[in-house]
């Protein structure tokens, strides 16, 4: 008995080893014997009999879209006359077409190749039964890749079609059910980010295509499904930091659904300007700062156990509430948690936010100097929750001041005095990038900026800039400790531009 098993695993083995030889040796047939032919360029060829093989050989000078033409005279007969296969240099599959006797112009899906030689089998597939000696017309239609298309073989990780310029299409293919395309692109900056997805119409409503995201990591950050009749599809957003990203695209139900229909797949981008969280901001050290009051910042929930945490720091003290907005869930459930915590982690304030409840806002709260941090939950993350975007704001009745889109920050209120808002001198004077000197003896200020000096004194209206006088409206001043000097003023005197909106008590200088 064990002689025979042996006996058998022996013959196994054999016939293993035959079939690898056979195969190699036809390969390297098809290698030797093969015939070059030139990309787009019309190659007339015939199967003088029915056990006949002819190989072909193409070279793609750089990656591209390739397809197969192949055209015949009418044999008229559906049966299959023809069959041809395209390898790769390490024999792999790329292409496969079948030609009957009367579909006379015939034409392969495409395969997204990289550069390199490439072979084309022409064969009968039942030379038996069906064979015929008539011309065939063979094309390799070939349209050069400037990164529009996928490069194949993308099955891995490690071999991901890198997309080279976000928010511009990329056209790719699942050309069989065991089919895996990897891309991968990299964020120079945070920003919004969400996937773009189109495809011809299937026509059935199954899904065909399953489209993950993920970072370098492999935290997943976007997940989606594609069905066949829904042509243009896009996934929600994900407000991610800058790094490296892959995208895999899969058949979800292989033995169910599959298409080698092309699609488009866009990664688009909006960069992140201060309007957005950054992912991951789970936990409190990763947390997205808001370093301006009253602006929105827009972020959501991907997942129902998905946190979001936010921190911001008070240089003096303030009152403040929390603006929450978002679209209507149509569901007056508890979807948001929002909550207010100083440094040591003590709850100070919370609002809940349903989902018919479009706008929020808590009550207001008095806070001392330092760092403070908001978390955004679900409340009852097993009920209820939505990915839908929503907008959190920290709001403040106190006087903004804008430089160049960036917020000043200071450690005295700005105040209205004589219509004239006055700010902390050295706040001001550094952020436009002029060098201040104090004179306490004397109370004078100076600030150099560039080729511009001006000079002023605590309760005079006057001041000097490059030996000119200029009077003013209101003085500078020294309250609570600090210098405060009329902001337009030092402002224009170094070339900048001064708004005021006072509906939202804010000054936006412009250099």
């Amino acid at each position: 008995m064990f002689s025979k098993k042996i006996l058998m695993t022996l013959v196994a083995i054999t016939m293993l080893v035959v079939m690898s030889l056979c195969t190699q040796y036809a390969f390297a047939s098809m290698s030797d014997e093969a015939k070059p032919i030139s990309v787009n360029e019309v190659f007339t060829d015939n199967l003088l009999k029915q056990d006949s093989v002819k190989y072909y050989k193409v070279e793609l000078p750089s990656s591209g879209k390739v397809n197969i033409s192949f055209n015949h005279s009418n044999i008229e007969s559906s049966g299959i006359y023809w069959k041809i296969n395209m390898f790769d240099n390490v024999e792999n599959e790329v292409l496969y077409l079948e030609s009957t006797g009367n579909n006379t112009t015939g034409k392969s899906i495409n395969a997204y190749l990289d550069k390199g030689t490439h072979y084309i089998r022409v064969t009968t597939k039942y030379g038996s039964l069906y064979h015929s000696d008539t011309d065939y017309n063979l094309t390799v239609n070939y349209t050069e890749n400037k990164g529009e298309f996928e490069v194949e073989q993308n099955n891995e990780k490690e071999q991901a079609t890198v997309i080279s310029e976000v928010n511009k299409p990329i056209i790719g293919n699942l050309r069989l059910e065991s089919d895996v395309d990897y891309y991968k692109f990299n964020l120079q900056n945070p920003g919004k980010v969400n996937i773009g997805f189109n495809h011809g119409n299937v026509e059935s409503s199954g899904e065909y295509w399953k489209i993950n995201m993920f970072d370098i990591n492999e935290n997943e950050v976007l997940n989606f499904d594609s069905t066949g009749t829904n042509t243009t599809g896009k996934s929600i957003n994900a407000y991610l930091d800058k790094g490296t990203y892959y995208i895999r695209i899969t058949a979800k139900y292989s033995s169910l659904y599959h298409s080698n229909a092309d699609y488009n797949l866009t990664v688009i981008y909006e960069e992140n300007k201060g309007q957005f969280e950054i992912e991951q901001n789970n936990q409190k050290e990763q947390a997205t700062v808001i370093s301006e009051t009253n602006k929105p910042i827009t972020g959501n929930l991907r997942l129902n156990s998905d946190v979001d945490y936010y921190k911001f720091t008070l240089q003096s003290s303030d009152k403040i509430n929390i603006g929450f907005n978002h679209g209507n869930v149509e569901s007056s459930g508890e979807y948001w948690k929002i909550a207010l915590f100083d440094s040591n982690d003590k709850e100070l304030l919370q609002l809940n936010s349903t989902g018919t409840n479009t706008t929020g806002k808590s009550d207001d709260i008095s806070l001392n100097k330092g760092t403070y941090y908001i978390i955004v939950t679900t409340k009852y993350s097993s009920l209820y929750h939505s990915n839908t975007d929503y907008k959190i704001s920290l709001n403040s009745r106190q006087i903004k001041v804008m430089l160049n889109d960036k917020q000043i920050q200071f450690d005295q209120h700005p105040i209205i005095q004589n219509g004239r808002t006055l700010v902390p001198l050295r706040a001001i004077f550094e952020a436009i990038g002029a060098n201040v000197t104090w004179n306490e003896k004397l109370k004078t200020i100076t600030a150099v900026y560039k080729n511009t000096t001006i000079i002023m004194k605590v309760g005079d209206r006057t001041i000097t800039k490059n030996g000119s006088k200029i009077t003013l409206d209101v003085s500078p001043q020294i309250i609570n400790g600090r210098t405060l000097v009329p902001a337009r003023a030092v402002a224009e005197s170094f070339g900048a531009k001064v708004d005021w909106n006072s509906d939202i008590q804010t000054i936006t200088i412009t250099q």
